[in-house]
């Protein structure tokens, strides 16, 4: 039987200071290096086994709990957010884009380490692997939601999405290639999650085909209580829970099925009929707070409340002020500081690891290249997509606006910065890759750690570099 018994003192203070350092800490690097996310990482060095091993076992558990629930938050935001018209419309240098930020950052990871350091094919490839993905969390915060909707937004937003699709598909690749990571290594390992992720990925299709149906046969004031709060926080939590889970007993990433259940709902939900106008009885319960809010966020009448007005105000405050920081601070606790230093008793991890960032950055950085091609001749001519009719409040974007914002040279430079930065879904490939990575000692893992952290704060820095000379494109 359980018996609940008081926290004790010290362990109540310490981890009251650690959730509102993570705050200030992440306000500070912000301040400094426009890498805010890097502030909580630090953080949880600090506070970690690995430097000062204040806080106890038993709460960085808890800490860690809650914090993968916050990946899994923000990885459904970014479902959410993907606007599959605008994806359509920029397919081709999204694909171009997004690929080549995969493709090179493996290659030259099997140059350097392979041929360089003299690693096997094996830990190179996932070594590139953990580098290959992108972050969104810290780049597009910099960036005005206007931009956003511009060539070059799009075209951001939707390669570093493709780079964590792929990012959270490798994960699962990775997760079966690491519990045999000491013995051989078969083709169904690599298969099986890319044929479960590929049928995942078509049953989330049959589905939203399936429940768009549903929703043009249902009464309007069925659709009206859908398009309450309450009911959307409701589906949001079901739709979650039930992807989440599905995708890990089927074979691929939990995460990955996070990211489809946002798209799903954010795309069935989009925005409500013609026909549902709030009721009486929630217009007249909506508070002021409430409906200043709602106005503040776009909502299109009071008590009309969409999946992305649903998650920024009641979802998004907790997201970012407490458990995505916690998310990254559980990572710091787990990084092997020590051994960023030296690694039996060499040094030579700390110039590898910068060797490795560089390489890594200007594999990323070369992504823009593709920006420097004329729309024109990446435009993907075919039928008009059924979304695209069915999306009324799509936006299109004037092309005086793209070209008062930002130059060819200029698109391409921000990009390929901007792709540079590596996140969560990079620490994540490489915590689950670790047993491949450490085979023959730490020095692997520890250079990869280096250059996740580096590629960050270079990204970011040179994002806010070119932003400050763009004000009209910075957040």
């Amino acid at each position: 039987m359980c018996v609940y018994t008081v926290p004790d003192v010290p362990i109540l203070l310490t981890t009251f200071s650690l959730l509102y350092l993570l705050n200030v800490a992440e306000a500070i690097l912000n301040f400094l290096l426009e890498a805010g996310r890097l502030g909580s990482l630090v953080l949880g060095i600090v506070y970690g086994p690995e430097v000062t091993s204040i806080v106890p076992e038993n709460v960085l558990q808890t800490l860690l709990i809650l914090g993968y629930i916050g990946l899994i938050l923000l990885v459904f935001e970014a479902g959410l957010s993907t606007n599959i018209a605008l994806l359509y419309d920029n397919s081709v240098s999204s694909i171009l884009v997004g690929a080549s930020g995969i493709l090179l950052p493996i290659t030259l990871s099997i140059l350097v380490v392979h041929f360089g350091f003299g690693y096997d094919i094996l830990p190179s490839f996932v070594a590139g692997a953990s580098l290959s993905s992108t972050s969104l969390d810290t780049t597009l915060s910099l960036l005005k939601p206007e931009f956003r909707r511009t060539r070059p937004g799009i075209i951001l937003l939707s390669a570093a999405l493709f780079d964590d699709v792929v990012g959270l598909i490798i994960a699962a690749i990775m997760q079966t290639l690491s519990s045999n990571a000491r013995g051989s290594v078969l083709w169904q390992d690599i298969v099986r999650p890319l044929l479960v992720s590929v049928a995942f990925s078509g049953s989330t299709y049959l589905l939203v085909w399936a429940l768009q149906l549903l929703m043009k046969r249902m009464p309007d004031h069925w659709k009206r209580d859908i398009y309450r709060a309450e009911t959307q926080l409701f589906l949001q939590a079901v739709f979650l829970a039930g992807f989440v889970a599905g995708a890990k007993y089927a074979g691929t990433s939990e995460l990955f099925g996070a990211y489809l259940s946002g798209v799903l709902v954010g795309h069935i939900f989009h925005s409500p009929p013609e026909t549902v106008q709030p009721s009486a009885r929630s217009a007249s319960i909506e508070s002021v707070g409430e409906s200043r809010v709602s106005l503040a966020l776009g909502a299109p009448s009071a008590g009309i409340y969409t999946p992305h007005l649903t998650f920024d105000i009641f979802v998004q405050p907790i997201l970012r002020y407490v458990l995505s920081p916690i998310f990254f601070a559980s990572i710091g606790s787990a990084l092997p500081i020590r051994t960023l230093g030296s690694v039996d008793g060499s040094s030579r991890v700390v110039w590898r690891g910068f060797v490795y960032a560089l390489s890594m950055a200007g594999a990323k950085a070369l992504t823009g290249f593709w920006l420097l091609i004329p729309p024109t001749f990446l435009t993907f001519q075919t039928i008009c997509p059924p979304w695209r009719i069915r999306n009324r409040h799509r936006q299109s974007v004037p092309d005086p606006l793209e070209e008062l914002l930002m130059s060819p040279i200029r698109s391409a430079i921000l990009v390929g910065l901007a792709m540079i930065a590596r996140g969560e879904i990079a620490l994540i490939i490489s915590q689950i890759a670790g047993p491949i990575l450490t085979q023959v000692s730490q020095e692997l893992y520890a250079i990869v750690i280096w250059a996740i952290l580096l590629d960050t704060v270079i990204g970011a820095v040179g994002v806010g570099i070119v932003l400050r000379q763009n004000p009209k494109a910075s957040g």
